[in-house]
């Protein structure tokens, strides 16, 4: 398959747009409180390379299977997922999507297939594997957390962009077509760069992003809203949201600590604001189990 055939061009700035981030690999067995659950895979890509056993996955009607020397990427939703117990996995947790959410490929179904077709997604799955466990060898939490300086930073980087690379071969092998590959309005991913780019301690940025992007707030509400159905300031809200929840998730700091960082200056005022947005308190939402935060 010709792999820089017309329809899967698109302008340089609408590439950039695409947010990858690497949130956890991790080489070894399934924990047993792992082996039989339903685990919500709708945010990003988990990839499982079946070292040992087999793995049994479900979403709906329709079930996909997959056993040592095979690769699974897991359906994009809720699914029930069953491994054997003697199941020993290679996992690659990352996301990569479009500024609207969407993930890189249309499709919700999983794939499955022979990893000695595909070498090089092993090969460099296993590098990137090395390299993060060199640098974090007691890492239990998502990558994003942790901290490390900027040469070991571009290390990371290109291994993962190598492995992207690996995993869109496949899936464009595997006839997957591309989500929101199309135009875009230039002014809008700029305007969508300042957002991501401000720090949740300063306030919204309004007038950046009318230096930015040249229009009034109300034309460019008015085009975010048309492409991505939100205001700018309704995006705002759902990046901190994110972050929100990831905090709460994946980290230990206090509820105080993490609605500093959103820019809060009391933490009643973060409290009644996550309550609004996700109808529980931030100590109640970290109380919930934990939904497949490591396979």
């Amino acid at each position: 398959m010709d792999l820089t055939s017309g329809h899967l061009q698109s302008p340089l700035h609408r590439w950039t747009s695409l947010q990858t981030e690497l949130l956890w690999i991790w080489d070894g067995m399934v924990a047993p409180e792992s082996r039989n659950t339903t685990a919500n895979h709708t945010v990003g890509y988990w990839v499982w390379l079946l070292r040992r056993g087999k793995v049994r996955v479900q979403m709906g009607n329709k079930s996909w299977n997959a056993s040592v020397g095979q690769w699974i990427v897991t359906p994009q939703g809720v699914a029930r997922q069953e491994f054997s117990g003697d199941a020993r996995i290679l996992s690659v947790h990352f996301r990569c999507k479009w500024p609207t959410g969407e993930n890189l490929f249309m499709g919700q179904d999983a794939e499955v297939f022979n990893a000695k077709d595909f070498p090089n997604l092993e090969r460099n799955a296993k590098t990137l594997n090395r390299l993060v466990h060199r640098y974090f060898p007691k890492v239990k939490l998502e990558l994003v957390e942790q901290a490390l300086d900027y040469p070991a930073f571009l290390k990371f980087e290109r291994c993962f962009m190598q492995f992207l690379m690996d995993f869109y071969q496949v899936m464009r092998h595997k006839g997957r077509p591309l989500a929101q590959a199309g135009e875009c309005d230039k002014r809008l991913l700029q305007g969508m760069k300042c957002l991501h780019e401000t720090p949740f301690t300063d306030d919204f940025p309004s007038k950046q992003l009318q230096q930015i992007t040249g229009l009034g707030r109300s034309h460019l509400d008015r085009l975010y809203w048309k492409e991505f159905g939100v205001t700018t300031r309704e995006y705002w809200e759902r990046l901190r949201q994110k972050s929100a929840t990831h905090k709460l998730e994946a980290t230990s700091l206090s509820v105080k600590e993490i609605g500093y960082h959103l820019g809060f200056k009391q933490a009643s005022h973060f409290t009644k604001w996550f309550n609004h947005r996700t109808g529980m308190t931030p100590t109640d939402y970290r109380k919930q189990p934990p939904v497949n935060r490591i396979y």
